[in-house]
């Protein structure tokens, strides 16, 4: 267990299909932040390690595929906040918006009307072929001869919960880093997008410690064009890194 995670007093969402339709989309949000918040302060991290040692022992491992697999099953089966409130998590394409795509994890629940949180999940740390580098481009933005991606670039360009103004990260560290991680991310993300045409930072930037006030989480706040309407949008993508390999159990 990791004592230093701070888990709010979230109370059950209400039985009535009636009363729960009525809740806004903050209330959800802070449902699905306290369920993951929850996974990482519980898992062991021995657990996790063990599980990343032996899919990279594998001649093609899918460290994230696995990771994603292992978050899923652990909120279903061993959350009972999470089986409590009646809430799924689906891997399906993003069929809404114009560039079709697949969310790592996407929760909803049938009375969260036209509405959903997406998350992407993406390795951090040395891995293999894969420097420290390398993963962080590939969790802010990556732009090669013939590729143009990145975890949060799928959402800022359209990609992503398109009909939605808020989007979800999850960095799972999987390599021993000497530094702190999250200021490697943050100073990446201010280099990309502090003055870009695409997913341009708005005047509040990033927020460290953003959900409820655990130092492994922070906000970054950007500006994005409706698909629909080509207006542009304020858009904000909650970032959660989980560290089981540097951190304490």
């Amino acid at each position: 267990m990791k004592p230093y995670i701070k888990l709010p007093k979230i109370e059950s969402l209400p039985d009535s299909s009636i009363l729960k339709r009525k809740l806004n989309s903050e209330i959800w949000k802070n449902y699905i932040f306290s369920v993951l918040l929850e996974y990482y302060k519980f898992v062991d991290n021995k657990e996790i390690i063990s599980i990343i040692e032996n899919e990279s022992q594998k001649q093609r491992s899918e460290i994230e595929k696995i990771i994603k697999e292992h978050i899923s099953k652990w909120l279903k089966y061993r959350c009972r906040k999470f089986d409590n409130a009646g809430l799924i998590i689906n891997l399906e394409p993003s069929t809404e918006c114009k560039v079709s795509g697949f969310y790592d994890l996407k929760f909803e629940h049938s009375d969260w009307r036209n509405q959903y949180f997406s998350f992407e999940v993406k390795n951090l740390g040395k891995a293999k072929s894969i420097t420290l580098s390398k993963s962080i481009n590939e969790y802010v933005y990556v732009k090669e001869k013939d590729r143009e991606d990145g975890g949060m670039y799928r959402y800022l360009n359209g990609k992503y919960a398109c009909n939605m103004n808020f989007g979800g990260m999850i960095g799972f560290v999987i390599g021993r880093t000497e530094n702190s991680i999250i200021e490697k991310l943050i100073n990446k993300i201010y280099t990309v997008y502090d003055n870009n045409t695409i997913g341009m930072l708005t005047n509040d930037k990033i927020i460290k410690n953003s959900i409820y006030r655990n130092p492994n989480t922070f906000d970054s706040i950007h500006i994005r064009q409706n698909n629909k309407t080509k207006e542009n949008e304020e858009f904000r993508l909650h970032h959660i890194i989980m560290d089981f390999v540097n951190s304490e159990n």
